[in-house]
């Protein structure tokens, strides 16, 4: 696997909007009930400065955490320019149940953008920028969207970004350590990729099909380590500056545990790394810690995620695509 490496300031838009050609370009914004209500609205708003014909199709895929419309669609709707609304909540994909988590929900949207938004379309021909809604304001522009899909233009299929962020415990501390752990040819790739972790990407709509999909905290280490035995081309795609909302030490602790049992059991599946003496990988997280009251608090929390197959399976078994 080849990784190519580029700054947001390598791309122009002209040159970008040639490169383009008849390819379409379709941006999805996640977001969880209001929480980003006005966050992805500002978003929205400045990637429509953009030239026309750049942006073919804006997505945004929420969740809803009650039974009707909230302000994040409301607000999304009066923008008046055209973002398709996925409700992740009311959305079938037939080897799916109810369940919920980032990766449930981008394979979700991904199944929508197969059967309604890019049907009759080569699937190599569509690109797919993947953007969090909570980044802070302050550091998030046009180049998000113009550099990522610009190094699948210019030839990568999936391009990962990197940026300089204060925080990034799970990254320093847990991600890029772990992936140094075990050395194999095929793994010294992941060592190179800036912010492993990173919620923004773009690839072609063919490369997103022919990924496993983890439920929640191990999405994006599963398909890190799916491409690492790929014969995909990848890029790391610096975006300069980044912040976004800061998640609480138990939310973080949960994290890592997705993050190391992904890796392991993704590895255990490669046939790389190998469980004996009846050992297995573990759903549940376990630890124990003294808080401030100097009360001993034991965290028992079964944390399973599925592993989806790749939506390929599905879409060529299904004659309505």
């Amino acid at each position: 696997m080849n990784l190519t490496k580029y700054n947001h300031t390598d791309f122009g838009i002209d040159e970008l909007l040639h490169l383009k050609g008849g390819r379409k370009i379709l941006v999805v914004f996640s977001t969880f009930g209001e929480r980003e209500a006005d966050l992805v609205c500002e978003k929205i708003t400045l990637l429509e400065t953009l030239p026309a014909g750049f942006i073919d199709r804006i997505i945004l895929n929420h969740r809803r955490t009650g039974s009707e419309p909230d302000r994040t669609e409301a607000g999304v709707s009066a923008l008046n320019c055209g973002v398709d609304i996925v409700v992740a909540n009311e959305l079938e994909v037939p080897d799916m149940g109810k369940e919920k988590g980032k990766g449930s929900d981008m394979r979700r949207s991904l199944y929508v953008i197969n059967s309604d938004f890019a049907a009759g379309l080569s699937p190599r021909e569509v690109i797919v920028v993947f953007l969090d809604a909570d980044v802070v304001p302050l550091y998030f522009g046009v180049h998000f969207v113009t550099a990522l899909a610009g190094a699948v233009l210019k030839g990568a299929d999936f391009a990962k970004a990197g940026f300089w962020r204060a925080m990034g415990r799970v990254k320093k501390f847990v991600a890029q350590p772990l992936f140094s752990v075990i050395e194999h040819p095929a793994l010294k790739t992941l060592t190179e990729y800036s912010y492993p972790l990173a919620g923004e990407c773009a690839a072609t709509l063919d490369f997103f099909n022919s990924m496993t999909f983890w439920q929640i905290y191990g999405v994006e280490t599963g398909m890190l380590v799916n491409t690492a035995f790929s014969g995909y081309t990848v890029a790391d795609v610096n975006l300069g500056l980044y912040d976004h909302e800061h998640h609480s030490d138990m939310n973080i602790q949960k994290m890592c545990f997705g993050i190391i049992r992904t890796y392991f059991q993704s590895l255990i599946d490669q046939g790389i790394v190998e469980l004996k003496s009846n050992a297995v990988i573990s759903d549940t997280f376990r630890c124990e810690y003294i808080n401030e009251e100097n009360e001993r608090v034991q965290v028992i929390e079964n944390l399973t995620e599925l592993k989806y197959r790749p939506l390929k399976e599905i879409i060529s078994n299904n004659p309505g695509f």
